[in-house]
């Protein structure tokens, strides 16, 4: 990780990598085709570290009170503070989703698994009267790939705005599009 957050994916190589190790270069091709193995294997564990959390974020006992809004804003931060894991990293596996099906397709296995964490969540919230869509399955996904584009653009980016700022004006999107007013039965 530390040569590929170091020199990024392209000028990093193999041998490099396993001088870092302290092994020689055919251990590591023992155990790895080629550094895109070893990427692949750090992307598995990165994601899922983030995604552990997300699901976490989700179960339902952190739903439990009168006002969700503080669930909602808890995992927010969560989200946000996520891209704090191997933050190169997470930069060079974002390049490679776009430019490899395989780095894609791991990715978007992880995000399948958050997603029905979300769909999970909405649904009992929604069988519980809580919510005011009726649409869950679009309400996850317009709301998954928000936090995911401006989480990844805060954190792995150069942006400017403050990341606390950020995650107080998502939360309370998020709370204004699938929460009625405390006296409202609105729904949408």
């Amino acid at each position: 990780m530390a040569c590929f957050d170091e020199k990024g994916f392209d000028e990093t190589t193999t041998a490099e990598i396993a001088k870092r190790a302290g092994i020689a270069v055919g251990s590591v091709y023992d155990y790895f085709h080629d550094k895109r193995a070893i990427l692949l294997e750090i992307l598995r564990g990165t994601v899922e570290v983030v995604a552990d959390t997300v699901v976490a974020g989700l179960d339902l006992s952190r739903w439990e009170d009168d006002d969700p809004r503080p669930a909602v804003r808890n995992l927010v931060h969560l989200v946000f503070h996520s891209r704090d894991v191997n933050p190169g990293i997470q930069r060079i596996l974002w390049e490679r989703f776009f430019k490899d099906p395989e780095f894609r397709a791991a990715t978007e296995a992880i995000e399948h698994r958050v997603m029905g964490a979300i769909v999970a969540t909405l649904d009992e919230l929604k069988a519980r009267g809580r919510l005011r869509i009726d649409d869950v399955e679009t309400a996850a996904y317009v709301i998954h790939l928000s936090i995911e584009w401006v989480s990844s653009r805060l954190v792995l980016g150069d942006d400017p705005v403050s990341l606390d700022a950020a995650v107080d004006t998502a939360s309370d999107m998020i709370e204004r599009f699938l929460f009625p007013e405390p006296d409202s039965g609105e729904r949408r």
